[in-house]
């Protein structure tokens, strides 16, 4: 018997925490909140500490209308 553990890849949207409309900057594919965050930090250059200070992130939605105005 085999078990398949199968860690989706799910999409996190993150902004900046004092942009009031609170607008998607960027976006990463990870598992979870932890590898988003590190994800994150890689892209930004900065400490995974740090990201939680200047960053709202959270899990994206494939039923939100996106912010991008075309």
């Amino acid at each position: 018997r085999f078990i398949f553990i199968i860690n989706r890849m799910q999409v996190y949207i993150y902004s900046y925490k004092n942009n009031v409309s609170n607008e998607p900057i960027g976006r990463v594919k990870a598992t979870g909140l932890l590898e988003a965050r590190k994800k994150i930090s890689k892209i930004k250059q900065l400490d995974v500490d740090v990201i939680d200070q200047l960053f709202n992130i959270r899990k994206f939605n494939n039923h939100e209308k996106p912010s991008k105005k075309y």
